[in-house]
């Protein structure tokens, strides 16, 4: 068993080091963890005197959660009487968060907290991949694998993750705590090259947390550090080209939406694209257009000149909310909020515990909620392979790591009775 719980944790390490930067490496790796979930579930043994049917009974919310939008599929396809089985793999992935919570509950936090290495080497890869694939700025690519703005998110919160975990080094650890800070720095770099205004409005949602999670911190002093942080990103914002042209242009974007001159521009695009699929939920309010049905239906309000020609042809409505409430209606717009706000909740009730492992710990949950909360106003986070493991694998990980922790501070309290 021991030898077991060494290769989950090794897995875990390589999912961090690599899913972001080797292609088909969160695939392979997610894979073998539900491997090693099955094995450890048929084999009938216990996480810390608990069953496997007693651990989802103790988070039964989050678990129906991660299989809501199958519900929601399935409810759509009754509803419209055609069945494609292709559109139940993206949800299959979320449902598949109870094995991977399972074999993460078998992990000691001793294993547990050598994640947090992996964190750094995946922030430091990342940005040195973001760096050479954009020329260090010059250039804005697309995709390799995955979108540059989902890639600059991810890589954020990696840096984020290293940050946080900066409480479980000693103080004297100065080494230590130095790269985790570059870790952060490395993960706001990629944020910089990804040129995503929206994942650089989720640097705003972080900073909030992390003003939440500290204790025992003057006031002073945190206002300090935010006015500090302020002016740095304020002299990006002046000095940096990137930041300077992307506002310039979302100026232009709004400005010529708004008088009616062109409305084809990438801010412009992302407007009707949100009229329209507000128009396809209020058509179709209880299961909305379907997975596939999706471009056919805004074809159809191209015709209708409710959205423009070139609109038409996106495969998303650039907004998670919007997103979901189209295609699968209610059901949709139920489960991505239930997505977002479960999981949150395990985490925001921890976020001032006395504890202070398990605040920043909890504060790494809320970041990774929030975070795909606050992109997905502007972007489809959910669309990419790579964001199911990511998702299920930290929010497990991170929940599972906070179970941990009280059990280990209730045994003293246990042995005095």
């Amino acid at each position: 068993m021991r030898y077991s719980k060494l290769l989950v944790t090794a897995l875990l390490i390589a999912f961090y080091i690599l899913a972001l930067v080797v292609d088909r490496s969160a695939g392979v790796i997610f894979g073998l963890l539900l491997l090693f979930g099955l094995v450890f579930l048929v084999s009938g043994k216990k996480a810390n005197d608990k069953s496997f049917v007693q651990l989802v009974k103790e988070y039964w919310p989050l678990h129906l959660t991660m299989c809501a939008w199958l519900i929601a599929v399935l409810a759509n396809q009754i509803g419209s009487g055609h069945f494609l089985w292709r559109t139940y793999d993206p949800p299959f992935r979320l449902a598949m968060f109870v094995l991977v919570f399972w074999v993460m509950s078998f992990l000691s936090i001793r294993y547990m907290k050598y994640v947090q290495w992996a964190w750094v080497i995946g922030a430091f890869l990342s940005a040195v991949k973001i760096h050479v694939l954009t020329g260090g700025g010059a250039m804005r690519y697309g995709s390799d694998f995955i979108p540059i703005i989902i890639f600059g998110e991810l890589t954020l919160l990696l840096g984020i993750f290293s940050a946080l975990s900066i409480v479980w080094n000693k103080p004297e650890n100065k080494i230590a705590i130095f790269f985790k800070i570059a870790a952060l720095c490395a993960g706001l770099y990629a944020a910089y090259l990804s040129q995503s205004r929206g994942v650089w409005l989720t640097i705003f949602v972080f900073i909030a947390i992390a003003l939440l999670v500290t204790k025992n911190i003057r006031s002073s002093y945190k206002l300090s550090v935010v006015i500090s942080f302020v002016v740095f990103l304020g002299a990006i914002s002046y000095f940096g080209n990137i930041v300077k042209e992307r506002v310039l242009i979302g100026e232009s974007d709004i400005t010529q939406y708004s008088a009616g001159k062109n409305i084809d521009t990438s801010l412009g695009t992302r407007l009707q694209l949100w009229h329209g699929s507000w128009v396809l939920f209020t058509e179709h309010p209880l299961t909305g257009v379907g997975v596939e049905g999706f471009p056919l239906a805004l074809e159809e309000l191209s015709k209708r000149n409710i959205i423009t020609p070139l609109s038409a042809t996106f495969p998303h409505s650039h907004n998670e909310i919007l997103f979901m409430m189209s295609k699968l209606g209610l059901f949709g717009l139920f489960t991505i909020l239930a997505l977002y706000c479960t999981p949150a909740y395990y985490f925001f009730r921890n976020i001032r515990n006395n504890d202070s492992e398990i605040r920043y710990i909890a504060a790494m949950g809320l970041a990774l909620c929030l975070g795909f909360f606050t992109l997905g106003l502007v972007d489809v986070v959910f669309l990419w392979w790579e964001v199911y493991p990511y998702y299920t694998i930290s929010i497990a990980f991170f929940l599972i790591y906070i179970m941990k922790r009280k059990e280990f501070l209730d045994k003293p309290k246990e042995s005095h009775q």
